[in-house]
């Protein structure tokens, strides 16, 4: 896939965070400096304007719950694989994690050569952004460095875009990592299938499915997806992916009580009521070595 489609979909994602108001991701879209109108491909598809909401809500809960279990792993490496313009670095090295951001080079030199403006005035923090190729094992291996303490390695928006060939090689160099230092492998987006038409159905009703059907037709030929060809496009066929390779896969709620959701307050009630109940029927992933 050609990067500037990569770039535009981590623009998208942290466009939708800051929408919603989530101080961290308002200051990297203003440092940044990205368009704020992200979706205009999408503006002559039925209920456009509801579009927005309905992406930010799956960018939201995969966001915060992605953060959520990172900090219940506690292991005080984090490699954030495919980090995009996440601004999940603020939320993480303040608490004391070691985080490093790893994703194709316009993306990682970007960030790194903002970082004293996305992180000012604060020493304690630390922030390093790696070029690598996430299926290229030791360039993974190298982007660590000398780092020899337990990793949460977080993969999100990664595994529906690779082809069976470099998923392969993906979980070569993660199983590679957790034997090196232990720690876990998070993976939010676990019900690829679920995300979107769950939250068009729950913000528009019945409805959702036909305009999902739209955006998906649109999106996958923007970044030249087969989704067909591609695979592991639902929590069942990443599972058993994952074990057959020698992983131990444990499934978490995708939805917690108690989670802190800005996007509740821009719907109605009753549509925060139905996205939290399918939230709550689907998994996060938390992936480990076998002991």
């Amino acid at each position: 896939m050609p990067n500037a489609k990569l770039s535009k979909t981590a623009q998208v994602n942290l466009l939708m965070l800051a929408d919603l108001g989530i101080p961290e991701a308002v200051r990297f879209r203003d440092v940044l400096q990205f368009d704020s109108n992200p979706l205009q491909m999408l503006e002559h598809i039925p209920f456009a304007s509801n579009i927005p909401l309905c992406i930010s809500t799956v960018s939201e809960i995969l966001y915060q719950r992605a953060n959520d279990l990172i900090i219940e792993q506690h292991n005080p490496t984090v490699l954030d694989l495919a980090c995009g313009f996440s601004p999940r670095v603020m939320v993480m090295s303040p608490r004391g994690y070691t985080y490093i951001g790893a994703d194709l080079p316009e993306v990682a030199e970007l960030m790194a050569q903002k970082r004293k403006e996305l992180i000012p005035n604060d020493p304690t923090l630390f922030a390093g952004y790696r070029c690598i190729d996430v299926t290229n094992r030791e360039q993974m291996e190298k982007a660590v460095g000398g780092l020899r303490e337990k990793i949460t390695i977080v993969t999100q928006g990664l595994l529906t875009y690779l082809t069976p060939v470099q998923k392969q090689e993906l979980m070569d160099g993660v199983k590679s990592l957790l034997a090196r230092d232990g720690g876990c492998w998070i993976i939010p987006d676990a019900n690829p299938d679920r995300m979107l038409d769950t939250s068009f159905k729950a913000i528009l009703g019945r409805r959702g499915a036909g305009v999902v059907k739209a955006i998906y037709k649109i999106l996958d030929k923007d970044v030249n997806r087969s989704r067909a060809a591609n695979g592991w496009q639902n929590i069942d066929e990443i599972s058993a992916a994952l074990e057959e390779f020698g992983f131990a896969v444990r499934r978490v709620p995708l939805y917690r009580d108690g989670l802190i959701m800005w996007c509740m307050g821009e719907m109605e009630p009753d549509a925060a009521k139905r996205l939290v109940s399918a939230w709550k029927e689907m998994s996060a992933l938390v992936v480990t070595l076998p002991e």
